[in-house]
């Protein structure tokens, strides 16, 4: 491909498009390209709601870092397949745009106090079991989220809790069909198996040098090395370019961005308060309210109680009951700003005039602030420092590596160019194949660029391959290792072994089936366990959950039919080491609620209500599927 590039840019048509596109970086600069974009490209649309793919970008970005924060030193971004990745974040968007949609329709929402209290009692945002303002701060920041989009996601992720609070709430047990999963799930059997091992019968093999000569030279492919390549690369990384010397962050930079984290940090000022609501409409005018809060507020001057006259005049459900108090509340926690600005103009112990809201009218004390200290600015510094120089390496990386990919092109035969002019580091690594590689080199996409045809059999260097987390290598093949044929000798013991197994198997297949025959046509099971020199494994009244028993087995015995008119039941069932058994039933007994402790039942209720909640959650979001227009255009 890069040699057909070559030969197409000696052409004078591409001499000719260089010389336009040279004279329109000249006259609009670089944001001449932006002429000819005429939006965001949209990745997907969900009834006519618009997915972009900058939206795509970041919600694999977010993707990945959860996926970085829950592994942690386990997580390795060079095992991770973007187009998978992107993908996957694709179909979650458009599921949370269709939820988003039927919340809308339904028209659920969530309380901003319970928006705050589950942020304040989030154990992730809370330092000493009590809510740190900074550490909610910092897990914004790491998911790159801004803390508005962060209280908007967080608040959906709530609405559709209480949505499928709502489907469970609707699913219901009649006492038949409790007794009903008593009588399958906590039914009981007798059961056996007889296990017919590979490594029992490995003592009955014998096999001969003439054999194993033969095998080898009849599967000669199956005994040659692996192509293999040892390969030079360099790596440009944004976290490499923190030290150059293009990169300066000044004390007054830091200051500034200090002081702006300062001005945007939600939760470091709290606020309890207390509010009556009345609603306006057909029942109410917005005079009368005015009226009436008017009213009430002149009697808390004259000694009346907060707390009574909310239980008594307030029509918000959510706190009347309580006092109309709203607990703490962080600035940005609450969506309606007339609200906020209204409560973070009071006094401790002042009561508002009226506040006109979407909810209706309002009359609102603030009872006291709560303050979380900010860190100083000496603590945050080295941080705040460090955040600056890599957002400006990010940009440099984006300029380096449009260098990069030019330098690999017009000195395709070399990496010291690159080397010299972008100071960066030759490595090696050996041995690299097609299914794997040390280091970097466990990123599919370098090995396949290793086994190109432009880098393996050109000789040329690969392209700039950007990776995540803002690094790109370019790598080339110093040494190429075709397939060899592996010496005899140095595979002869692994062939033997190989033929041990495979004919110890066919043995143990071979006496399975015959034992399997035997029993079915109604010979003693003790008779064909001392044929074979074998002995049966027997659990009397055995239930699903018996971890004594090979999991295979239970599934094998509990979906055999029960013995109705034969003594027995037999089936077959796989084994975990290789094995095979025959296993039979020879006694079925019914599970009985009435026998069963009371904290049994409370669980299989539990159980059983459970997955008819899961189910009917997925047979609504089913539904809106089938129903939605889903267009992917990616």
């Amino acid at each position: 491909m890069l040699q057909k590039l070559r030969d197409q840019t000696q052409g004078i048509g591409f001499k000719i498009l260089v010389g336009v596109l040279i004279f329109v970086l000249a006259i609009f600069g670089f944001g001449a390209f932006n002429l000819f974009v005429t939006g965001e490209p949209e990745v997907a649309s969900v009834n006519g709601h618009d997915i972009t793919q900058a939206e795509l970008i970041k919600a694999a970005e977010r993707e990945q870092r959860r996926l970085a924060i829950e592994l942690g030193e386990q997580f390795d971004a060079s095992q991770i397949d973007l187009g998978d990745l992107q993908a996957s974040a694709l179909e979650q968007l458009i599921g949370r745009t269709l939820l988003a949609q039927a919340l809308e329709d339904l028209g659920m929402e969530v309380s901003d106090e319970r928006v705050n209290a589950s942020i304040r009692d989030n154990p992730a945002f809370q330092a000493d079991g009590r809510y740190d303002a900074n550490a909610y701060r910092r897990m914004v920041q790491v998911m790159r989220f801004t803390p508005q989009d962060f209280l908007r996601e967080h608040r959906m992720e709530l609405a559709l809790t209480q949505l499928q609070e709502g489907i469970a709430d609707s699913a219901f047990l009649t006492e038949w069909e409790m007794a009903q999963a008593a009588r399958l799930l906590n039914q009981r059997r007798d059961l056996a198996y007889l296990e017919f091992s590979p490594d029992d019968f490995i003592g009955e093999v014998d096999v001969g040098d003439e054999q194993v000569r033969l095998r080898y030279d009849e599967n000669a492919l199956d005994y040659r090395t692996v192509e293999s390549a040892d390969v030079s690369f360099v790596e440009l990384s944004a976290v490499g370019l923190l030290d150059d010397s293009s990169i300066e962050v000044t004390p007054e930079d830091v200051e500034s961005a200090y002081a702006a984290e300062v001005a945007t940090a939600v939760g470091s000022d709290q606020r309890s308060s207390r509010h009556i609501l009345l609603e306006v409409g057909d029942d109410r005018t917005e005079e009368a309210a005015i009226t009436t809060l008017t009213e009430l507020k002149q009697r808390l001057r004259d000694g009346a109680d907060f707390a009574e006259l909310a239980r008594e005049y307030s029509e918000d459900l959510g706190s009347a009951s309580q006092g109309g108090s709203l607990g703490l509340l962080a600035k940005g926690v609450i969506d309606d700003p007339q609200f906020e600005e209204a409560l973070w103009s009071l006094e401790q112990g002042e009561v508002s005039d009226p506040v006109r809201t979407q909810a209706g009218y309002h009359l609102i004390e603030l009872v006291s602030i709560e303050i979380s200290e900010f860190p100083a600015l000496e603590v945050m510094g080295p941080d705040i420092e460090q955040r600056l120089r890599m957002e400006q390496a990010e940009l440099l990386f984006a300029e380096r590596l449009r260098e990069l990919d030019g330098l690999a092109f017009e000195e395709p035969e070399s990496l010291e160019g690159i080397s010299e002019a972008l100071g960066l580091a030759v490595q090696t690594v050996d041995g690299v194949t097609r299914a794997e590689g040390a280091g970097v080199f466990g990123n599919a996409e370098l090995r396949d660029a290793t086994f190109s045809s432009d880098v393996l059999v050109r000789g040329y260097n690969s392209p700039a391959i950007e990776l995540s987390d803002y690094r790109a290598v370019v790598l080339r093949v110093d040494e190429r290792y075709d397939p060899a044929p592996i010496p005899f000798e140095a595979v002869a013991a692994d062939i033997r072994a190989a033929l041990v197994v495979e004919r110890a198997r066919a043995l143990a297949e071979a006496g399975h089936a015959s034992a399997l025959e035997r029993v079915r046509t109604g010979e003693s099971v003790s008779d064909v366990a001392r044929d074979f020199g074998l002995q049966w494994e027997t659990f009397p009244l055995s239930r699903r959950t018996n971890a004594e028993v090979p999991a295979t087995v239970l599934m094998a015995a509990f979906e055999m039919q029960r013995p109705m008119d034969v003594d027995k039941s037999v089936g077959q069932a796989q084994l975990p080491d290789g094995g095979i058994a025959v296993v039979t039933v020879t006694h079925v007994e019914e599970g009985d609620i009435l026998i069963m402790p009371d904290r049994e039942i409370a669980d299989m209720r539990s159980y059983l209500k459970d997955r008819i909640a899961n189910l009917d959650f997925v047979a609504f979001y089913d539904t809106l599927e089938q129903d939605a227009s889903i267009d992917r255009s990616l």
